[in-house]
């Protein structure tokens, strides 16, 4: 029996819906950073929500290449956090949520071996929503981010 897919085509909305609650694997375009066997949790215009082992992450589904539902035995499952769906609000910045949180930050990359493929428990102090920037401190440095190259991002430990 195949996995439930779907694949992003360009030009055309990505509609996540059938994959609310459920367990997936997001792989992202060319080099960027995928995420496996999360759940998906809300999803909106731009942006999905999933959760992996009680953190919460966004990919943007801008560079989302396509999405698998993984199959997952009761006995695994019984060690997962169960997942609660949520409605999305468009009129709230995604990133508003992980404000104060540490996060691992995954750029878009565009190059093969980028220097920097993202920041890592990296603190979101605010998010700039005129800019399309999210400041961020990591290592004692403060960065600001543009919102259009982040490909995705998740709760850190």
């Amino acid at each position: 029996m195949a996995a439930n897919k779907i694949v992003r085509e360009q030009g055309k909305y990505l509609d996540v819906t059938p994959f609310h609650g459920k367990y997936c694997t997001i792989n992202m375009l060319g080099q960027d950073v995928g995420y496996a066997r999360v759940g998906i949790i809300s999803s909106g215009k731009d942006f999905i929500l999933f959760q992996f082992r009680g953190k919460r992450g966004l990919a943007a589904k801008a560079f989302v290449k396509d999405i698998t539902e993984v199959k997952i035995s009761e006995r695994a499952l019984k060690k997962e956090t169960e997942l609660v769906v949520e409605e999305w609000d468009e009129d709230v910045n995604p990133f508003c949520y992980f404000v104060g949180e540490r996060c691992d930050i995954h750029m878009h990359q565009t190059r093969m071996f980028e220097a920097t493929p993202g920041f890592f428990k990296a603190k979101i102090l605010y998010v700039d929503n005129q800019n399309q920037l999210i400041r961020i401190k990591e290592n004692s440095k403060q960065f600001n981010v543009q919102i259009p190259m982040i490909c995705g991002i998740m709760e850190s430990s």
